[in-house]
């Protein structure tokens, strides 16, 4: 009977144990359940805030507006109140890590127009404090990018980064530009009875007004403007002084192809019908004949860039979207020849539809985005000079971005622009009955990446 009841007790004991083991998993399930929960709702947070903010860049928002608006995003869903310390206004919400009860909210910047966030909570536990589990955290993160390619506008039909935008006529032409100007020096010409006209409003290479623009200006870099211009109405409007060197992102650059080639001989750079492909070329370039569409890169050319008599194969209106036949031609420090395009007719314009949401088809189908030349900033910029003429008929369309190179044009030549036109310095003479046309091509712009991308990329 002693043997019995001993071996009950132990039994009671054996039993006691295991239903604190059953309880301590139950409490654990409990807590894990209430953690995941946590973190589902938390990821769901991040995404929205995430997406929330990068869509601002669209609209030319800084980072700190993006970030504001992330954290309003993630503050409504978590009882977070704005403004916070460190993030006060979507001025002054720089990237770092706010924390507001058991929240915490980091943001970071690993890329231009990229966001990353993440969200951590800390919560006391349910039932693990059973086993000595006092708290509960759970987190989660969110890479997020603009849901579209990133608009960066052209702005200016001329722009003269390092000098004077000197345009003087001669014989019977007028020289025009067609919108807003930029000249770091001065703009105009010192020819009195041939004055640089620009339109009282931007406008199309057709003569149409841009919808939506406002007066046509001209913005200097210095105190003033020493040479004289004009509307085409007559008047006189004053220049907008100090204004900032403009200047487009390395993100914006024209792209090659994947899988792209490389020639170092022109024979090889021709496809079956003589016309030149796009890919690397090292130690030459295409000079003459027909261009397919494409992205075409420069290198190590020491001798004069001379483009011929150039076009594309499949040709537009001057202006207008090759949305399948655009080109763009990119050029390096490592070219040291002079560029020459007195007689190339040439179109980089593959996209001019509107920035996201307004268009959703395809994009940017050839990775031209809109340049037709593109020369890079600082060190690593082609610094050749380029010159057209005498008797050039150059007919170029596309965004020019070469702001390290010095311009100049002369002789009876009358090349027309159609487009963005950025060079270091511009020496224009007419000269006998030419012409220097400088297009604006309404609402231009520059677009990173060559399709529609973005969203969560985490």
């Amino acid at each position: 009977m002693r043997e019995r009841n001993r071996e009950q007790g132990q039994a009671i004991v054996f039993v006691a144990l295991i239903m604190l083991a059953v309880f301590g998993f139950a409490a654990f399930a409990v807590d894990a359940g209430l953690t995941q929960a946590d973190r589902r709702n938390l990821q769901a947070y991040a995404d929205d805030a995430a997406l929330a903010g990068t869509r601002a860049y669209l609209t030319g928002a800084s980072a700190n507006t993006v970030h504001y608006i992330a954290m309003q995003y993630a503050g409504r869903a978590i009882g977070l109140g704005l403004p916070v310390a460190g993030c006060n206004s979507s001025a002054s919400c720089p990237a770092g890590v706010y924390t507001s009860g058991g929240y915490t909210i980091d943001l970071e910047d690993p890329a231009a127009y990229v966001l990353d966030l993440s969200i951590t909570h800390t919560q006391a536990s349910i039932f693990g404090r059973v086993i000595g589990a006092n708290t509960l955290t759970a987190g989660a993160s969110a890479r997020a990018e603009p849901p579209g390619p990133v608009a960066n506008q052209a702005l200016y039909a001329v722009a003269a980064t390092e000098g004077n935008a000197q345009i003087n006529g001669g014989g019977a032409a007028l020289q025009t530009v067609g919108g807003d100007v930029y000249a770091l020096g001065s703009f105009g010409g010192n020819n009195g009875s041939h004055t640089t006209g620009i339109p009282p409003v931007p406008t199309s290479p057709g003569g149409t007004p841009c919808a939506g623009a406002g007066a046509t200006h001209l913005d200097v870099g210095g105190a003033g403007n020493s040479l004289n211009y004009t509307y085409t109405n007559g008047s006189t409007p004053p220049p907008i002084t100090n204004v900032p060197v403009p200047s487009m992102p390395d993100s914006a650059a024209p792209t090659l192809a994947l899988g792209y080639q490389t020639y170092t001989n022109t024979a090889a750079a021709k496809d079956a019908f003589g016309n030149w492909k796009p890919g690397l070329y090292n130690g030459v370039f295409p000079s003459g004949g027909k261009m397919n569409p494409g992205v075409y890169k420069l290198i190590n050319v020491t001798s004069t860039i001379s483009l011929g008599t150039i076009q594309n194969t499949t040709a537009v209106a001057p202006g207008t979207e090759n949305t399948n036949g655009a080109v763009a031609v990119i050029l390096d420090s490592s070219d040291t020849g002079n560029l020459d395009w007195s007689n190339a007719q040439l179109n980089g314009l593959d996209d001019l539809h509107p920035p996201f949401p307004q268009y959703i088809g395809p994009r940017d189908l050839v990775s031209t985005h809109n340049f037709l030349f593109w020369g890079g900033n600082g060190a690593g910029g082609y610094v050749g000079n380029t010159s057209v003429g005498p008797g050039a008929t150059t007919n170029l369309s596309g965004i020019i971005y070469l702001p390290e190179t010095n311009y100049s044009s002369d002789g009876s030549s009358s090349p027309v622009y159609n487009g963005s036109f950025f060079v270091a310095t511009m020496d224009v003479n007419g000269g006998g009955n030419g012409a220097q046309v400088f297009n604006w091509v309404c609402n231009l712009a520059a677009e990173n990446n060559n399709a529609f991308q973005g969203g969560l990329v985490r």
